[in-house]
This record gives C-alpha cells, sequence and structure tokens, in this order.
C-alpha cells in the first residue's frame, strides 16, 4: 500500500454545511486512508471543529481548524479558505452566525421563487435537510429531487436555482478586505480555493494579494495538471502558499472520494509558519 502520511487532504464539507457526513466520519475516513492531516472547511461555519479535533485525537491524525467564505470580486464568486482559525474568536463566531441567518433567508425566498413557479416544496423539510448546518442550493435541490420535480441536482441548478436561473437568490456575503481581516484577526491564513484559470487575471489575482491572502489553493479536482503547474508558478512567483484538497461533500460515483486529490504535509508546516 502507498504510503500516504506525507499527503494532506485540506478541503472537505461536512454536514455542518453542504457535506453529508458527520466531521468524525470524515476524519475516520482520512485517518483510515493513512493521510497525515486533514481539514474540515464548511461553508461559513466552524461548528463541527472540536467534533473533529477530538476524532483526530483518538485516530492519529492532524486536524487543521478550517472554515470556507464566499466573497464578490470584480463581479465574480470566490471562496476563500480560512486555516488554523480560533474558533472561539468572538468576531468571526458573529459573522459566522450573521451569514447562517442569511443563509435561512436566502432559502426561504427561493423556495418561495420556486412555488410561483409551480415547485412546491416546504421550507421545513429544506432546514431539517440541513440538519446541524447552515442550510444551503444543495439541500433545496436534494428535496427538489426528494419530491420528484427535477431529475437530478444538476436539472435544479441547470434549471431553477443555479446562477442566473429564474429561482436564484444571490448569496449576502462580506467584502474581501473583510474576510481576510476577520481570518487574521482570529489568528488564521488565508488561501484563494480552486482559483482556476482566473489566477491569470491580474487584475484579480493583484486585489487578492493587496487583501492579504496568502496562499492559493493549487490542488483541486477542476485543476488538470497543466493548471496546477499553473498555480504553482503563480504561487512562486508571489511567495504564496500552495494548498489542497478533494473539496470532498458526499460519495457518489463521479465526485473525487477524500484523499482522492491531495497537498503535500509540506503545505501544513507553510501554513503554521504563517501563523502571525
Amino acid at each position: 500500500m502507498k504510503n500516504t502520511e506525507d499527503r494532506c487532504d485540506l478541503h472537505i464539507h461536512s454536514h455542518y454545511s453542504d457535506g453529508t457526513l458527520s466531521p468524525a466520519e470524515l476524519v475516520r475516513r482520512a485517518g483510515g486512508i493513512g493521510l497525515g492531516a486533514c481539514s474540515i472547511t464548511d461553508h461559513d461555519s466552524v461548528e463541527g471543529q472540536r467534533e473533529a479535533l477530538r476524532e483526530g485525537s483518538r485516530a492519529g491524525i492532524e486536524v487543521i481548524e478550517g472554515v470556507e467564505f464566499s466573497v464578490r470580486l470584480d463581479d465574480q464568486d470566490i471562496h476563500i479558505l480560512g486555516y488554523l482559525v480560533d474558533i472561539d474568536d468572538e468576531e468571526l463566531v458573529r459573522q459566522l452566525a450573521f451569514l447562517e441567518e442569511a443563509r435561512l433567508e436566502r432559502a426561504r425566498e427561493i423556495v418561495e421563487r420556486l412555488a410561483e413557479a409551480g415547485l412546491e416544496i416546504p421550507i421545513g423539510e429544506v432546514v431539517e435537510l440541513s440538519g446541524k448546518g447552515s442550510v444551503g442550493r444543495p439541500h433545496i435541490a436534494r428535496v427538489l429531487v426528494t419530491h420528484g420535480l427535477v431529475g437530478g441536482f444538476q436539472a435544479a441548478f441547470g434549471r431553477y436555482i443555479g446562477e442566473g436561473r429564474s429561482c436564484y437568490v444571490p448569496k449576502t456575503v462580506l467584502p474581501l478586505d473583510r474576510v481576510v481581516d476577520l481570518i487574521r484577526n482570529a489568528g488564521g491564513v488565508p488561501v484563494w480555493a480552486h482559483p482556476g484559470d482566473r489566477v491569470r487575471n491580474r487584475t484579480l489575482l493583484g486585489e487578492v494579494l493587496r487583501a492579504g491572502v496568502a496562499g492559493l489553493e493549487a490542488y483541486h479536482p477542476n485543476h488538470d495538471p497543466s493548471m496546477v503547474r499553473e498555480i504553482e508558478e503563480a504561487a512562486e512567483k508571489w511567495g504564496l502558499i500552495t494548498t489542497g484538497g478533494s473539496d470532498y461533500h458526499f460519495y457518489e460515483a463521479k465526485q473525487i472520494d477524500i484523499g482522492g486529490v491531495t497537498a503535500p504535509y509540506s503545505a501544513v508546516s507553510a501554513l503554521r509558519a504563517a501563523v502571525i
């Protein structure tokens, strides 16, 4: 069996956002395949971090505190990962609570628009499906599928709730500078998640760098080898950390499993060295 202790998966989602497994289940799976470290990076939530850290101690795998924010920049939706944040930081917790409430209001409005389009689903089912986590469009899509109103996730997003579709409602997000400050003030390290070919956009990259982002996620299921090299080269040029992971949410045939995309363990060392 290949030794994977020098590899880590730093992008995993639990049922505290739009994943389906608990933090403990995810950490056990990461430990079970021999990874040296992992990070649960739920959207707008650090609620699963204590559970993940406890399971990491039991399973013998290093767990890196993580969170993922969305921001709008130059009319584009980009994601910022925050690593090694203090999950008890008062301002971070306060802002995450604000975003969680905004997510619920957004879900209600989407459900109302779906009803106007003839696709009625109970908001209670959407909220119940989200469980302990923040409600999001994937939960709405699942309820649409369960009620037989669409054929699958792609149909739900492609026809109704994806950006630009009739029932889409924009997400409430914080400004990039605010997100970076929140992460930094909570003792963490901000990283641009799955930038893809947008890393070629010097204006966009310049704004990200000026905001204080310290890393680029190079290793991701959406990045082919040439894109990985391009992001690595950009990171080297600008003195940035390179991270990566599977962006795992739930298992299905076409999705990358935990550990399917990894970063070298040196990424963890670099993140720890970058903590101010």
